[in-house]
């Protein structure tokens, strides 16, 4: 065990800590919630003065009194409602889920009595798209038993970067799936998730807890409402399996509906600090992140010995004629009504195969709203969902799926499919996938049906598909105008769109690319399709070309101008018309792959014509009067070399309209440095200015103001990352002088 910090102890009565030099912590995990060893405080033990009386300072009007809770059974007393459980026609778990079902309620025989129902089952049914799920009736449950937040449908997921991404992700795309009965090779109501290990599950439950309390601008808060009368409503539960990678394995029950609730308990317990909240509910249900596998019987018997505890002494309390803070708190987090998905079968009778449709659409049809928080999410997880259906369905192999879920890195992804070891390709897999023949109808079929859609055209497609299949790219500067710029139809150009094409499989990227643009150059359409979305894509992510919106019409070659304006899906099918485009996308691609200041991409001649008395051709490079082949800078450039002849008139055409509103006298065009300098004084002043506003505020109404921690850290890198930009790169200060000792010396 670590001498100076263990996630065992709860940090709920020590506040926000710094982590001492040297101490390794799960990725993604908070470090305010670790304690030092030695302070064993749990959850039970967040307030002082239990047993004396204490005034209510500064918490909301008690609208319900807390009720009494019995302490929990033993676990041998558990036997008949597990019996009574799996006994039902209707349920569909194993011992373990049943075991998880049966642990935390709060009455047993109730339990069993919801189950023990013949000749008709007491189970309540939830019909979903392709079968029913069975649920118990509502009964109460202890919040510290086998109850954990919700960490696999999260809801910031377009925020998550993959294992392909350049930046080391803090955390992956959790990906989970129905459990099948190894006995039987038959699907049963039970999720699992593979987790490296207990100290992965709880960076996945932290970011959870964490995101979800900050989302909407914190307004997805309950805990004055839990502090008031508990919680009323009940919550759904889903069982789930953790697989660790050493082949052990745990049980919890996972929040689907009222996941902000459940954290909202947590945090009413332990006084509104999320930190605290977090220690608090890993500390007790998962329990220790130093211990390998999965949770041994002696931790679950002492954590239910702390419910005991903490039940029998909540009981006493309730009794005094005044409530003091703790017994308030605790008295309204002790248990909460629940119901779980124990049962699932599809409309033929059988096994229902996909738990995981089943839950999105059961949840979609309770009185919550669980939508996700923004748009990019919500493309996110739902081209996740179709991507599962399309596994499901053979449209694409195991193989292709498992690249899509973002859980293996370039190096993985060459070796199952035989493409590049580039995130480029991966982008390119996500297309493929989508867009390629002869399953496109079906796929644009699945896409329809899963967001609702009458109409799934170019546009439509591209939005859903933009944030999956630039996820590797996450961690990019910036990445939010290429996103825009893909969804906007993106490379889905008439040679892209539901035609046969393949990618080409290769181990050198340069040599594979070199292939693709001979082939493309001698008119094979597959060619031409792989190029424009390996190209197109590239030049999207380097900013080559933006949304139509994105650029404005110049008369002058400059960044954020262009000579006319075109979509992003019209541009990339001018290019791919001619050799010039053709070569150009493909130096476009080479250098995105070199990522070296060496390798640019270069500008080539798209059509025969005349240029200052010399004819020149498709295909030939574009050289300047120093006779080197041009580079293209700017999205300008590739946008004038598409369309050299609509580019001259409609850059003469704005020069004209512009001379007639200055009356004939021609302004000088800014120089680019002049441009950039203004544009970075500007910015700097008017973050100076709105960080002072926010300080200000944040005086009355706390430094929540800023945002989350995690964006206000982000602020801080980019500015570190400008000053060191500055330092390295701008002028020196000529009045240090600098003085040679060794030359002093010789004098």
């Amino acid at each position: 065990m670590s001498r100076w910090w263990s996630v065992t102890a709860l940090a709920a009565p020590f506040g926000r800590r710094a982590v001492e030099a040297g101490t390794t912590l799960p990725a993604g995990f908070p470090a305010a919630c670790y304690a030092r060893e030695g302070e064993t405080m749990t959850s039970i033990d967040a307030f002082d003065g239990r047993d004396v009386q204490e005034p209510d300072d500064g918490l909301p009007p008690l609208l319900r009194r807390p009720s009494p809770v019995a302490d929990p059974q033993p676990v041998t007393r558990l036997r008949g409602a597990r019996k009574a459980l799996l006994a039902n026609p209707d349920t569909s778990l194993d011992e373990a889920s049943a075991n998880a079902v049966t642990s935390g309620a709060v009455d047993p025989a109730r339990l069993r009595a919801l189950v023990d129902g013949e000749p008709v089952s007491l189970l309540t049914a939830k019909p979903v798209v392709g079968g029913t799920l069975y649920a118990t009736a509502p009964h109460d449950r202890y919040l510290d038993l086998d109850v954990l937040p919700d960490f696999i449908n999260q809801r910031w997921a377009d925020q998550l970067r993959t294992a392909m991404d350049a930046a080391p992700p803090t955390s992956l795309v959790t990906s989970y799936e129905t459990l099948t009965d190894p006995e039987t090779g038959e699907p049963i109501a039970v999720f699992t998730v593979r987790m490296r290990d207990r100290k992965a599950l709880a960076s996945a439950v932290s970011e959870s807890m964490f995101n979800t309390f900050y989302a909407q601008k914190g307004e997805n808060d309950y805990t004055q409402s839990v502090l008031q009368q508990g919680v009323k409503e009940p919550l759904t539960l889903f069982v789930m399996r953790v697989v660790y990678d050493d082949g052990s394995e745990d049980t919890f029950l996972i929040a689907g509906d009222g996941n902000s609730r459940l954290v909202s308990m947590w945090l009413a317990r332990t006084g509104g600090d999320i930190y605290q909240a977090i220690s608090a509910c890993i500390s007790t249900v998962i329990g220790s992140t130093d211990q390998p596998g999965g949770r041994s019987r002696a931790e679950q018997g002492a954590v239910r010995r702390r419910v005991t505890e903490l039940t029998a002494r909540t009981r006493k309390n309730l009794a005094a004629p005044t409530l003091t803070e703790a017994t308030r708190r605790e008295g309204h987090t002790l248990a909460f009504p629940a119901t779980v998905v124990v049962g699932a079968r599809s409309d033929s009778g059988g096994p229902l195969a996909d738990l995981v449709s089943a839950r999105d659409d059961l949840l979609a049809n309770l009185h919550v709203h669980v939508t996700a928080w923004t748009p990019g999410a919500q493309n996110t997880q739902g081209m996740q969902r179709v991507y599962r259906h399309a596994h499901r369905e053979g449209l694409i192999t195991p193989d292709v799926h498992w690249v899509l879920s973002g859980t293996v890195g370039a190096q993985a992804m060459h070796e199952l499919l035989g493409v590049p070891a580039h995130r480029l390709w991966s982008a390119a897999v996500h297309q493929h996938a989508v867009l390629a023949g002869p399953h496109t109808d079906a796929m644009n079929r699945l896409i329809k049906q899963e967001f609702g859609m009458g109409k799934a055209d170019r546009q439509r497609v591209s939005e859903r598909l933009a944030p999956m299949a630039l996820s590797d790219y996450r961690s990019q500067e910036g990445i939010e105008q290429p996103l825009r710029a893909f969804g906007n139809g993106g490379t889905i150009t008439d040679t892209v769109w539901k035609q046969p094409w393949e990618l080409t499989k290769g181990e050198d990227t340069f040599e594979v690319l070199d292939d693709i643009l001979e082939r493309a150059l001698a008119g094979e359409m597959g060619a031409v399709a792989e190029l424009t979305v390996l190209g197109g894509t590239a030049a999207i992510l380097d900013s080559y070309i933006t949304r139509d919106r994105g650029s404005k019409e110049g008369t002058d070659r400059e960044a954020r101008k262009a000579p006319f304006r075109a979509t992003p899906v019209k541009l990339l099918d001018l290019l791919a018309r001619t050799d010039g485009g053709l070569r150009m996308l493909h130096s476009i691609a080479r250098a995105h792959v070199a990522a070296d200041p060496a390798v640019l991409p270069k500008q080539f001649h798209t059509q025969e014509r005349e240029v200052d008395g010399v004819l020149v051709r498709d295909g030939e490079p574009m050289l300047d009067k120093a006779g080197q082949q041009m580079i293209i800078d700017y999205e300008w450039d590739l946008v004038h070399a598409a369309d050299p002849a609509q580019a001259l008139d409609t850059i003469a055409k704005n020069r004209a309209e512009a001379k007639a509103k200055t009356g004939g006298k021609q302004q000088e065009p800014e120089a680019e440095d002049v441009r950039l300098r203004r544009t970075l004084e500007q910015g700097i002043t008017s973050a100076a200015k709105a960080a002072r506003a926010l300080a200000r505020m944040s005086q009355k109404r706390g430094n929540q103001v800023f945002g989350t921690f995690d964006a206000v850290q982000g602020q801080r890198e980019q500015l570190g990352q400008l000053s060191e930009i500055l330092t390295k790169f701008g002028p020196a200060d000529t009045s240090l002088f600098v003085f040679d000792e060794d030359e002093e010396d010789n004098e």
